[in-house]
């Protein structure tokens, strides 16, 4: 369970929010800055490892996506959660085409992370040419991250605040229309599996 891949990302967000020294900092790859947050396209040395945003926000919540390339998450056992073993290996599900595993997470200042949604997703399909298809889960991810950004802030709705706005939000769409746009395939499908999703009361 210590070799999973829900194990040794949440070991890195650990990392990543813990106070740290100058030459433990992860490297900035690129900023954008909104009203009520900033996102942060982090680099993250592990196996697989295809995107890494950081959402931050001015509420004390942050919120981390990561995108990874399945057929290099070599451990079967993903980690535990909420007593629960996660598992999923690349033979496990042999008809599955799913190509990435996209995931939200809910980090809080001191580590914390509760994972939003764990999905496999099929984020290749169709394209035009294979440098499309190899940038497209990229840039989809991308567009997820900062859709944050465009989130107006509503004093006089409760149910229209950045943070119950972002607490709502449908990951898994957002994924799906902006790889659809990328692949320039509106009919993509994600076939997406889902690993875990958090149960927003």
């Amino acid at each position: 369970m210590n070799n999973g891949w829900l194990t040794r990302i949440r070991r890195w967000i650990k990392r990543l929010f813990r106070p740290k020294k100058k030459h433990q900092s992860p490297t900035i790859l690129k900023r954008w800055y909104g009203k009520n947050c900033a996102v942060l396209r982090l680099e993250r040395k592990t196996q697989g490892a295809q995107a890494t945003y950081r959402i931050t926000s001015i509420y004390g919540c942050d919120y981390l996506i990561t995108l990874d390339y399945l057929p290099d998450l070599h451990s079967e056992v993903l980690g535990e959660y909420g007593g629960e073993i996660i598992k999923l290996g690349s033979s496990d599900y042999p008809n599955h085409p799913a190509s990435h595993r996209f995931a939200v997470f809910c980090v809080a200042r001191n580590g914390v992370s509760v994972p939003v949604g764990i999905w496999d997703v099929d984020l290749q399909g169709y394209a035009k040419s294979y440098a499309l298809s190899e940038l497209a889960p990229q840039r989809a991810t991308a567009g997820v991250a900062l859709r944050c950004l465009q989130l107006a802030n509503s004093s006089k709705s409760p149910a229209m605040t950045w943070l119950s706005q972002m607490e709502r939000m449908n990951w898994l769409g957002l994924l799906e229309e902006r790889i659809r746009g990328e692949l320039s395939n509106p009919s993509h499908n994600l076939m997406a599996r889902e690993i875990y999703h958090q149960q927003i009361a």
